[in-house]
């Protein structure tokens, strides 16, 4: 009887969307669940429901327990964030329609209490599964549990949602990356994901360290490899219904939305930009003709929020898969880094620890010499006089978590992929017909990316950095050059010292 009484449902919301003109009326009276809502995607995305979506019912956040941080201290983190300010002094009456949901995705039916899940299974329509740990070294057990089983949960939960309308997974593009070409399509591998599970849940760490060797051979991670089976589960349990994978590429500041340059956190793109703008890149391996594929935060969460609306009206006997990426925007990695090196000396950091200027090398052993040879003594000798100072020595450190950060990036450096885009283009298409499509950004064709470079460092500064625009930073950049140039001299007479002496 729940099943007759849930397919009537769904036909009469289906008949009341197709009459919609607009998003905002598509998501007018619903309830929404959004998991992940503290991370960098999920406040750009709880930001923007708020801004332009006012009349939805309530949005719910699953919020994670910390151990020095209740769940009322996050949330109102969270809310107190500056980007909300538009809202507050807007429409402050918005935020009395969001509320913390204490729970957590690793957990057995997500660490919800009875009350929480009764309440959510209620009220909730749409579910936007954001949540993920992210961490590229993250081990292979844990990789699995959070991001595969993880979204397992979250389907559980929404396939007893007793008024569902859609459910948007965010994926990666780079999902499958050991292929070059990426279809908008769920691929499967000969391990399942129900077999990886049962590998975890019961062998020891031994055989589960043997086991993630083996995957990392075709997987650059184990979160891309941890992602594609979530991708998996998503695609067997959710059959004919409105639920759809958006596959986000390297996910970098706001080109405009809620501020330009707004950024979360240095990991990724982010830290490479802040280590070439502080002078701490020595050298980054990769090739120069390789393209990049890199996707504005805003752009991202626009393509969420259009899919959750495109997925209802235009379902398919499959999950829908959508490639959201900038491939067709011809942009390589070589113009990326000059154009980071270009902004970095117009628009100096303060406290810039070297001139910035790194080479990008893709031979292994020319990048070992490369990123070692020229750096490592001047930031020896300058720690060495900080501890003489009384100071903190910091640069032998910089240095050592760039290289880190390098590494992980490598092979996303070295390699490129095409991906189709034919769901995204669908979705731009069928969205341009509403009334409010000016409201989101969904084509990158006419993107500016040296544009895009200046405004991401100055988002940077002032938001991670919280910097302050001042002409020292300029006086300080001028004496580091006068350094660098001089460095460069004493190393080349060292180095020619060094072959005579051996040579003669």
């Amino acid at each position: 009887m729940d099943t007759i009484n849930k397919q009537r449902n769904e036909n009469a919301i289906n008949k009341g969307l197709n009459k919609m003109n607009t998003l905002e009326e598509f998501y007018a009276g619903s309830g929404i669940l959004v998991t992940g809502a503290t991370g960098f995607v999920g406040i750009g995305l709880l930001e923007k429901l708020m801004r332009v979506c006012p009349r939805i019912t309530a949005i719910y956040i699953l919020i994670r327990p910390k151990t020095n941080e209740t769940i009322k201290q996050r949330f109102k983190k969270i809310m107190d964030d500056p980007i909300y300010d538009g809202i507050k002094a807007k429409n402050p009456s918005l935020f009395s329609r969001v509320y913390p949901v204490k729970g957590d995705v690793s957990l057995p039916d997500l660490g919800l209490s009875r009350e929480y899940r009764n309440l959510l299974v209620e009220k909730v329509n749409i579910v936007f599964h954001v949540a993920a740990t992210v961490r590229f070294n993250e081990p292979l057990h844990v990789a699995v549990n959070v991001n595969t089983k993880g979204t397992a949960r979250v389907i559980q939960l929404w396939n007893e949602v007793r008024y569902p309308i859609s459910f948007v997974h965010v994926s990666t593009a780079y999902s499958n990356a050991n292929l070059h070409e990426i279809l908008e399509k769920v691929y499967t591998t000969s391990l399942k994901p129900s077999e990886v599970i049962d590998m975890c849940d019961k062998f020891d760490k031994t055989s589960i360290n043997e086991i993630e060797k083996k995957i990392l051979k075709t997987y650059p991670n184990t979160y891309t490899f941890s992602k594609n089976m979530a991708e998996q589960i998503v695609a067997s349990k959710c059959r004919d219904l409105p639920v759809a994978i958006v596959r986000p590429s390297i996910i970098g500041a706001s080109l405009e939305e809620p501020y330009p340059g707004w950024i979360q956190n240095i990991s990724g793109i982010t830290g490479t930009f802040l280590l070439i703008g502080k002078g701490c890149a020595t050298a980054i391996r990769g090739r120069r003709d390789a393209r990049l594929d890199v996707v504005p935060v805003d752009f991202v969460v626009d393509m969420i929020i259009c899919t959750a609306w495109h997925v209802t009206l235009h379902r398919d006997h499959e999950v829908k898969v959508y490639n959201c990426t900038s491939n067709a925007c011809l942009f390589k990695w070589g113009q990326m880094k000059d154009t980071m090196v270009k902004c970095s000396i117009e628009t100096p950091l303060n406290d810039t620890l070297w001139y910035p200027g790194c080479p990008m090398i893709a031979n292994r052993y020319i990048y070992n010499v490369r990123s070692v040879i020229p750096h490592v003594l001047p930031a020896f000798v300058i720690d060495n006089f900080l501890r003489l100072r009384g100071s903190k020595p910091i640069l032998m450190k910089l240095l050592k978590n760039g290289n880190k950060l390098f590494t992980s990036l490598q092979y996303f450096i070295l390699h490129e992929w095409t991906f189709q885009r034919d769901n995204c283009s669908d979705l731009a298409r069928k969205v341009k017909m509403l009334n409010d499509s000016d409201m989101v950004k969904l084509d990158l064709r006419d993107m500016n990316w040296e544009k895009y470079v200046a405004i991401y460092l100055m988002g940077i500064k002032k938001f991670i950095l919280k910097e302050d625009f001042n002409s020292i930073a300029q006086r300080r950049l001028s004496m580091l050059y006068w350094i660098h140039q001089i460095t460069k001299v004493f190393g080349i007479i060292i180095l020619l010292w060094a072959i005579l002496y051996f040579v003669y």
